[in-house]
C-alpha cells in the first residue's frame, strides 16, 4: 500500500485512493496528488513547474522556486510562503522562522501512539512516517500518514521532538496541511448552538482564508469539528469530495485559504488562538489525528466512506455492530424528585413496556434537588436512597432490566462537599470573578489530583458490576481559562492539557469496565466529536428531542457520523426546547433512525399512551441489529420535506422515513428515487401503518422509476373507495415509516 521511489516519492494507495508526495531537490515536502487511485507516480508527474513569477520570493534564492505557488506537505512561515503555515513557533532567537527539511522515512504496520490523544484503529492499515528537521533550532516533525486497505482515508498526525539546548514556544500546530489546485471548490461545514447543532452551511471558496473554530474548551455545538469541500456540481450522488475530521475533543480550528494563485490550502488541528507550548529540551508534543477522506461519487458516497470508517476504526471494539438496549430514562417522570419509590414505579412501566434498561438521570446523589447544588459529591443520597444507589441496582437488575447512571464528572457547584474542601481545584484565573453555567463551574482537569478523584469516584460504582450504562453529561463551556496547578508561563497549555487530563480519565475507566456502555453527552452536541467517540460509542447528539426540529440536526451529523453512534428517545410534549406538539408516531419515527432508543415521559403520559409506545418499543427491538449497523442514505432534504433510507447489513431490509412538515392543500404527488437495490430483485413493500397491506417491486423501478410516496392530503373525506392507509396523517409534522424486504 505504500511504495517509495529511488528519488524519494511516497505514494501510498489502496487500490481506490492514492495519496502522494515527493521531497524535492531543497529537501521540502511537496504534495501531487490526494484523490482517485494512481497506478503509479510517473517521475514527470512530479516535478512542480518553476516559472517567473514577477514581485515574488524565491526561496533560498532558488531560480524561480515560490512556495507561494507550491503544493507543500507541512508548510512553514516566512520563507518566500506568506499563506497560512502548519506550524508557527518561537525559537530561542525569538523569531519564529525554522527550516524542516527531509532527513528520514520509515514505514510500519502499525501507528505510533500519540500520549494520550485517542486515535483510529491500526488494523488494516500501514503507516509513512517521515522525519524533517532544523538541525540549526534542534527542531523535529515526524509526519505520520495512514493509509487503510478498506476505507478511503488517510489519517494524520505530527509529533515534535526538541533536541537541541533551549526551550521552543509552540504558537500554532497543526494536524495536517493539504493544498489543492486551482480549481474552484465549495465548504461544507456545520454551525449551531443549543438545541439547533449541524446546520449545514455551504458556500464557495473565496480568496482570502475563512475559518472553523472554537474557542470554548469544547468541540462545540457551534462549530462542530469536522470540514468538507465539493466541487460547484457535486450533489448527494454525484461529484467529488475531500473530507476532514479531527479526534480531538477541544478548541479546534479548521482553516481554509484560496491564495493568489487560486490554489486552496486546508489545514486543521488545535485552535492556535490563546495556545502556546513550551517545547522543553527532550520533551515531545503531539498533535491530535486528523482523518481525511475522499471521494469522487457524491456526498452520499463520501458519508458511507465515513460511516464504515467510524464503525470499524474509531467505535470502542467491544460495541461495534452491537445492538442497543432499549430503555426507560427517568427525566422526563421524575426531574429531580427521583427515589427508592419512584424507581420502583419506573421498573413497573419499563417491564409492562417490554423495554430492556432503566437510566437514572441527574437528582440521585447527596442534596440534589435543582441544578444549583451537589455537583462534585459522588455520594447517593441518604434521603432518596437510604440503602444506597448500588442496592437499586441491584434490585433493577433482578428485575431483568440492565441498569443506566447519569454522571456529570467534570463540574462542580459551589454549594457542594467537594468545593468546600478543594476551591483550588476548577478551572479559575486569579483577580477576576468568575462565570457560571447551570449553576457551575468546570472542575480543571489538567490537574492530576482532580482526574484522580474523578477515577477513585466513579469506580467505585462501576466496580460493583450491577452498572450496564454510564450517561456522562457536561453542561456548561469554559470561561476564565486558567489553572493554579500550573506555573504563569504555563497558563496557554491549560485547553489543551485539561483535554489530555479528560482522555486519560476516560482511558483508565473504559480500559477497566470495558463491558459498561458509556453515551457522550454535552448539553447535547456540546463534544460531539470523534475524539469522545473513541472511548464512547455513542453521543446524545441535540438536547431539542422533538422530532421535526431533529430533522435537520441529524440530517447535518449524518454527514460524517453514522446512525450508530447516535441516541434519542420518545419525548414529552408539547416540547420543552420548541414547545411544539407532535404525535407519538412522528415521535418515535424520526428517534427510529438512531442507534440508542428509549421514552423518556412522564408516568401519566406513558399510562394515556401505553399501548401505541409499547408497539414502538417492540418495533425498536426488532429492528436494532438492523438500525446499528445498516446503512443510511439521505434521499431528499428540504425545509418541508425529509427522505432517508437504512439499509440492513444483509441489504435484505429497506426502511424508508418520510416526514413531512407542513402541511397544504392541493398538494403533488410525489415518487423517491431509491439507491443500492438489486436490479433483478424483488421487494415486497409495508409499513407498520398498513397493518400488513403489502406491494411487490423490482429494485429497478424502485430505483430508476421511484417510489410513490404517501399522499399528503388534509381534505380526507373516508370515502369508501379510497384506501387512507397509504396516505400521511392528517396535519403538520406527520411521518410515514415504510419497510421494504427482499423476496
Amino acid at each position: 500500500m505504500i511504495t517509495i521511489s529511488d528519488d524519494l516519492r511516497f505514494h501510498l494507495s489502496n487500490g481506490q485512493i492514492s495519496y502522494a508526495f515527493r521531497v524535492s531537490p531543497e529537501g521540502l515536502l511537496e504534495h501531487l496528488h490526494f484523490g482517485g487511485a494512481i497506478p503509479k507516480i510517473e517521475h514527470s508527474a512530479t516535478v512542480p513547474r518553476r516559472v517567473f513569477r514577477a514581485c515574488s520570493l524565491e526561496y533560498e534564492a532558488q531560480l524561480n522556486y515560490h512556495l507561494e505557488d507550491i503544493p507543500q506537505e507541512y508548510p512553514l512561515w516566512g520563507r518566500s510562503d506568506n499563506r497560512t503555515p502548519a506550524l508557527h513557533a518561537i525559537n530561542c532567537d525569538g523569531n519564529s522562522t525554522f527550516a524542516l527539511l527531509y532527513k528520514s522515512h520509515q514505514v510500519s504496520a502499525t501507528k505510533p501512539t500519540l500520549g494520550d490523544l485517542p486515535s483510529a484503529e491500526a488494523t488494516g492499515s500501514k503507516t509513512l512516517s517521515v522525519t524533517l528537521e532544523d538541525p540549526v533550532y534542534g527542531l523535529q516533525a515526524v509526519l505520520n500518514y495512514t493509509i487503510y486497505a478498506h476505507h478511503n482515508v488517510i489519517t494524520r498526525s505530527v509529533s515534535l521532538h526538541n533536541t537541541g539546548t533551549k526551550p521552543i514556544q509552540l504558537r500554532s500546530v497543526q494536524s495536517t496541511n493539504l493544498d489543492l489546485g486551482t480549481n474552484d471548490l465549495e465548504a461544507i461545514h456545520f454551525s449551531g448552538s443549543w438545541s439547533r447543532e449541524f446546520k449545514q452551511e455551504r458556500h464557495a471558496v473565496q480568496h482570502g482564508r475563512f475559518v472553523v473554530e472554537s474557542s470554548r474548551g469544547t468541540s462545540s455545538n457551534t462549530n462542530n469539528p469536522c470540514l468538507i469541500l465539493v466541487e460547484p456540481s457535486t450533489t448527494e450522488f454525484h461529484g467529488k469530495s475531500y473530507s476532514f475530521a479531527l479526534l480531538y475533543s477541544g478548541n479546534h480550528s479548521f482553516s481554509v485559504e484560496r491564495g493568489e494563485f487560486g490554489s486552496t490550502r486546508i489545514s486543521a488541528g488545535i485552535n492556535p488562538f490563546n495556545f502556546s507550548w513550551q517545547l522543553e529540551p527532550g520533551q515531545t508534543f503531539y498533535s491530535p489525528e486528523v482523518a481525511q477522506a475522499y471521494s469522487a461519487s457524491g456526498l452520499n458516497d463520501m458519508s458511507q466512506i465515513w460511516h464504515s470508517f467510524i464503525n470499524q476504526a474509531i467505535t470502542p471494539a467491544r460495541f461495534r455492530n452491537e445492538a442497543r438496549p432499549t430503555y426507560l430514562n427517568s427525566w422526563e417522570a421524575c426531574y429531580f424528585d427521583i427515589n427508592e419509590a419512584a424507581v420502583a414505579k419506573l421498573v413497573e412501566q419499563a417491564k409492562a413496556l417490554e423495554l430492556e434498561m432503566l437510566v437514572i438521570d441527574d437528582g440521585w446523589f447527596k442534596g440534589r434537588n435543582d441544578d444549583k447544588s451537589s455537583l462534585g459529591d459522588w455520594h447517593a443520597d441518604e434521603q432518596k436512597f437510604p440503602n444506597g444507589i448500588l442496592e437499586v441496582a441491584q434490585q433493577v437488575n433482578k428485575a431483568g432490566l440492565k441498569f443506566g447512571l447519569w454522571f456529570e464528572p467534570e463540574m462542580v457547584n459551589e454549594h457542594s462537599d467537594l468545593y468546600a474542601a478543594h476551591p483550588d481545584w476548577i478551572v479559575r484565573v486569579p483577580h477576576q470573578t468568575l462565570s457560571t453555567g447551570r449553576n457551575q463551574y468546570t472542575l480543571d482537569l489538567s490537574n492530576h489530583e482532580v482526574v484522580d478523584y474523578l477515577y477513585e469516584r466513579i469506580a467505585k460504582f462501576l466496580s460493583s458490576g450491577q452498572i450496564n450504562y454510564v450517561k456522562w453529561d457536561m453542561n456548561r463551556t469554559m470561561s476564565e481559562l486558567g489553572s493554579s496547578a500550573w506555573p504563569a508561563s504555563q497558563q496557554q497549555e491549560v485547553a489543551h492539557r485539561y483535554i489530555l487530563g479528560l482522555y486519560q480519565l476516560l482511558g483508565r475507566i473504559t480500559k477497566e469496565f470495558p463491558n459498561v456502555l458509556f453515551e457522550n453527552c454535552a448539553s447535547g452536541g456540546n463534544r460531539f466529536d470523534l475524539g469522545m467517540l473513541a472511548f464512547m460509542p455513542q453521543g446524545w447528539v441535540s438536547d431539542m428531542s422533538e422530532p421535526i426540529g431533529r430533522l435537520p440536526i441529524f440530517n447535518g451529523a449524518s454527514y460524517i457520523y453514522p446512525q450508530s453512534t447516535l441516541a434519542a428517545y420518545i419525548g414529552p410534549v408539547p416540547s420543552h426546547q420548541n414547545a411544539r406538539h407532535v404525535s407519538l408516531k412522528t415521535r418515535a419515527e424520526v428517534s427510529f433512525f438512531c442507534a440508542a432508543r428509549g421514552v423518556s415521559l412522564s408516568h401519566s403520559d406513558i399510562d394515556a399512551n401505553f399501548a401505541e409506545i409499547k408497539q414502538y418499543v417492540a418495533l425498536f427491538k426488532q429492528t436494532a441489529q438492523d438500525v446499528v449497523s445498516g446503512q443510511l442514505y439521505r434521499l431528499h432534504y428540504s425545509a418541508n420535506e425529509v427522505i432517508w433510507q437504512l439499509t440492513s447489513a444483509d441489504q435484505r431490509t429497506l426502511y424508508i422515513g418520510y416526514f413531512h412538515v407542513l402541511s397544504g392543500p392541493n398538494l403533488p404527488l410525489k415518487r423517491v428515487a431509491l439507491c443500492q437495490l438489486q436490479h433483478d430483485a424483488k421487494y415486497r413493500l409495508s409499513s407498520p401503518s398498513w397493518e400488513g397491506d403489502t406491494q411487490v417491486l423490482s429494485g429497478a423501478e424502485l430505483m430508476h422509476r421511484g417510489l410513490d410516496l404517501p399522499i399528503v392530503d388534509a381534505m380526507q373525506h373516508q370515502k369508501e373507495d379510497v384506501d387512507y392507509r397509504r396516505y400521511m396523517p392528517v396535519g403538520d409534522f406527520t411521518s410515514m415509516l415504510m419497510v421494504l424486504k427482499k423476496s
